[in-house]
């Protein structure tokens, strides 16, 4: 005998069947839509790496360029402080050289009728005179009329003599100012 198997409840299967078919439908969109997801993420990443990248390639122009602009100021700076330092010496020779043309204008009217001047150096601040006369009051006027004039100090009578009627005087001073020359 042969036993036949007899389903009484098809319909279930089916149901069965549709809700897994409903199911595997379900999850396909739903894997669709993640993936679809992580594409546009992915993207949407990558453009924003992107971006990042070229700001920061930006940004690195932007730091060199500055540190360029920073080397030629610094540069800058160092020649304006040269210059100015140069400027400061010059400023000093030209006072310095307004006081001694002063001097050798003033030296015609302190240097007395009958006296000439015999030789004038200048050395490290220093004034070194020589002077002849005839007469001796004349020669120690003159040295009166250095000691009297601003900007001259410290002066010392080095020698005094008479040769031939002739009064010799050697002196030396400071001057105020320093010659750079």
């Amino acid at each position: 005998m042969e036993l036949y198997q007899v389903n009484f409840l098809p319909w279930r299967q089916r149901q069965i069947k549709k809700k897994i078919r409903a199911f595997l439908l379900f999850c396909s969109v739903i894997c669709c839509s993640v993936i679809t997801a992580c594409v546009f993420l992915f993207i949407f990443q990558h453009i924003e790496i992107e971006d990042l990248k070229n700001r920061k390639h930006n940004n690195q122009l932007q730091y060199e360029q500055i540190q360029q602009l920073t080397l030629q100021i610094t540069d800058q700076q160092t020649q304006i402080n040269r210059l100015m330092n140069q400027k400061r010496k010059i400023d000093n020779i030209m006072v310095n050289n307004q006081f001694l043309l002063g001097l050798l204008q003033n030296l015609s009217t302190i240097t007395p009728p009958r006296s000439w001047l015999t030789n004038l150096q200048l050395m490290n601040n220093k004034i070194e005179i020589k002077a002849n006369s005839y007469d001796f009051q004349d020669i120690n006027s003159l040295g009166l009329q250095l000691k009297n004039h601003p900007g001259l100090s410290d002066i010392q009578l080095k020698k005094i003599s008479r040769m031939n009627q002739l009064n010799r005087l050697h002196l030396t001073a400071k001057y105020q100012g320093g010659l750079d020359e």
